[in-house]
Order: structure tokens, then C-alpha cells, then sequence
């Protein structure tokens, strides 16, 4: 059993929460941080564990092997990085960071020390999106072509006018390392490393601080494959949605909505799949049965048994520290691009920029 102590116990932590309730035999919640007193002790009470208020002192002196941070992005750094030093293995949600040199840093910390380093990219934990990995690994859909990811939401109709993820300093942009950065890393996760990408944003709602709240751009991943993306975090009265595309020489995968939506969240539609050797299924789509492999049908608690089993194992996480800085690097090329008026940039150079191997 790896005992963890949670970094942040606002936001994205309640969908962490069901692992440590469902799964105590495996990872015990065993402390809680964060600045907000009252949010510490809520968790703490429930969970009837130690909390403290700084994480500076918290990863030193609570009695952890690891730790579970749920903070803003900015901070996601700096909690980690003391975390690392004080011998503790982390998980920490995505983005990894607001700077690819500092992902290295932590990167290189982690290896120095013989640490677990594991970011929090659930999507890749969603049963079926593994099985969709298993069969384009088997080569079902033959050669990938051509990929396409969308993210729709309103923030106005989810967060107040003074959340956090309006000020780029804190988020380390908008609608790109906000939101699509889901579904960008999950390409990843189907194609390989992208090699080059441009883009093109906007900042259209005033409430957003150095940060765009309309993007599109091309990626060109090392495999051949190119993609297309668009993501909008200010699209009136649209409920939370994201999808993709994904088109072989062999057939095609979609997740577009099929009949009558409810409002809501729709953040991991089930894909449907295609095959071109078929007749009956050629014009057919089909839906991606689930991966039975995975422990339980919830992506977060797939993702935090996964990274307690690579504490007690020493395995390399699937979204390991050193494999997320291929969408780190990705989602740099994709800003650096848009400040250029949309240039193509290359990952490598900007891997390089940062110190980075691969």
C-alpha cells in the first residue's frame, strides 16, 4: 500500500478523491495540503488525516511516500520540486507545467533520485481509449493519415470572473494548456511525437489575461501523420465538449455526438470504429468496447492505482514525467508558433531551447 498526500484540495482533486475512498488497500489518502485552511480540513476530516497549509514544509514532515498534486498550473512546479527533493514520488495533474525547462528540471530530478514521476493524463486511462490503443497498435486501421481534435466549452458558464484560469500567469495560457491539452497528448498517446506545429489564436473575451480563448493549428507528428485542432473556451451557451478524428488506409474512428445531447459535460465521448476490409462495417461505426484489462471503468482511478503500482513496482508510468515532455514540447511549438503569426516551429528545436533528451 503507497501512502499519498494530497497537494491541493480544491478543483480536479474531488475526481481524485474516488480512488483514496474505493481503493484504501492499494493507495492511502494519508495527508492533506492546501492554503485554503477550511479545504484542508474538510478533506482531512473525511479521510481522518493530519493537514497542513504549506507544501513546503507538508512534503518533509508528513508521514507520505508520495504525493497527489492538484494545484494550479503554476504552482504544479515548485510543489513538485520540493516534493522530488524531500524523496517523495509525485503525481501531478496536467499540465505537467507552465515551462518546459522546468518539466526537464523535474524530469532530471526524478531520475537522479530514483523517483516516480507521473503526470496526470487521465485520457489515456479511459477504457475505451486504451482498447482504440490496442487495435491501432495491432494495425486495424492500417497507416493513420490524418487526425483531428476539438475542445468547445464556455469557462463564463463554469468558473467566476476571478478563477485563475483566466490569467495566463497562473494557467500558462488559455484554451490550449487548459483544455486541449487532453486531447493533444492523446493524439500523442495514438500517434507518436509531433514533430512540427503552427497555430493561430485569439483573445476575443476580455476577462482572459495573457491568455488566447481561440486557437486552431496543424500538427505534423515524426510517424507522417498530420492533424488539425481547434479549441475555444469562450463559444456561447456550449456545453463542455471535446472529440476526435482518426483516419487509416484501413478505416476511420470518430466520437461525433450521435442524436439528441444532453447539456453537460462530454469530455470522453466513446469512439466509434470502422474497418474498410469489412463490407457490412464499411459504412457502419461501431462503438469501442471497453478495455476489460483496466481496474475499474473510472479514467482517475485508473490513472492514480497506475501510478501507486509503479511506486511499489519501479515500472515507468505510461504518462511518465519523461514522456510528457513530448506534449509539453508539442503544446510550446503549438504558442510559439502562434507568436510568430503562425510559423511552423519543430519540437526538436524547442526541446533544445530547453536542455531536453529524449
Amino acid at each position: 500500500m503507497v501512502k499519498v498526500g494530497l497537494i491541493g484540495a480544491g478543483g480536479i482533486s474531488g475526481a481524485h478523491l474516488p480512488a483514496y475512498r474505493d481503493h484504501s488497500g492499494t493507495v492511502e489518502l494519508a495527508a492533506v495540503c492546501d492554503a485554503d485552511e477550511e479545504r484542508a480540513q474538510d478533506v482531512a476530516d473525511e479521510f481522518d488525516t493530519p493537514y497542513w497549509t504549506e507544501f513546503e514544509s507538508f512534503v518533509v514532515e508528513a508521514e507520505i511516500e508520495a504525493v497527489d498534486i492538484t494545484l494550479p498550473h503554476s504552482l504544479h512546479y515548485p510543489a513538485a520540486k520540493a516534493a522530488l527533493d524531500a524523496g517523495k514520488h509525485v503525481l501531478v495533474e496536467k499540465p505537467f507545467g507552465t515551462d518546459l525547462g522546468e518539466c526537464v528540471d523535474l524530469v532530471e530530478t526524478a531520475e537522479a533520485n530514483g523517483l516516480t514521476l507521473m503526470v496526470g493524463q487521465m485520457q489515456r486511462f479511459h477504457p475505451e481509449y486504451r482498447a482504440l490503443k490496442k487495435r491501432l497498435d495491432a494495425g486495424e486501421l492500417g497507416a493513420i493519415r490524418h487526425a483531428r481534435c476539438d475542445v468547445l466549452a464556455n469557462q463564463a458558464d463554469m468558473f467566476p470572473d476571478d478563477h485563475w484560469l483566466y490569467d495566463g500567469a497562473v494557467a500558462g495560457g488559455g484554451a490550449v494548456i487548459g483544455y486541449a491539452v487532453h486531447k493533444l497528448d492523446l493524439l500523442r498517446y495514438f500517434l507518436g511525437d509531433v514533430e512540427r506545429a503552427a497555430s493561430w489564436q485569439q483573445t476575443v473575451d476580455e476577462r482572459f489575461e495573457d491568455a488566447e480563448d481561440y486557437a486552431t493549428g496543424m500538427l505534423a507528428f515524426e510517424n507522417g501523420a498530420n492533424a488539425d485542432f481547434f479549441a475555444t473556451v469562450s463559444a456561447p451557451a456550449m456545453p463542455y465538449t471535446e472529440g476526435f478524428e482518426l483516419y487509416g488506409d484501413e478505416g476511420a474512428v470518430h466520437t461525433l455526438p450521435e442524436g439528441e445531447q444532453d447539456e453537460g459535460y462530454v469530455g470522453t465521448p466513446t469512439p466509434r470504429i470502422n474497418t474498410a476490409d469489412d463490407p457490412e462495417r464499411r459504412k457502419r461505426f461501431e462503438p469501442v468496447e471497453a478495455d476489460t484489462d483496466l481496474p475499474t471503468e473510472n479514467a482517475f482511478v485508473n490513472e492514480i492505482l497506475h501510478f501507486a503500482e509503479c511506486v511499489e513496482t519501479g515500472a515507468e508510468p505510461l504518462s511518465s514525467g519523461r514522456d510528457n515532455l513530448g506534449t509539453m514540447a508539442a503544446m510550446r511549438a503549438v504558442y510559439r508558433s502562434a507568436e510568430s503569426g503562425g510559423d511552423p516551429v519543430s519540437t526538436e528545436d524547442v526541446l533544445d531551447d530547453a536542455g531536453a533528451e529524449r
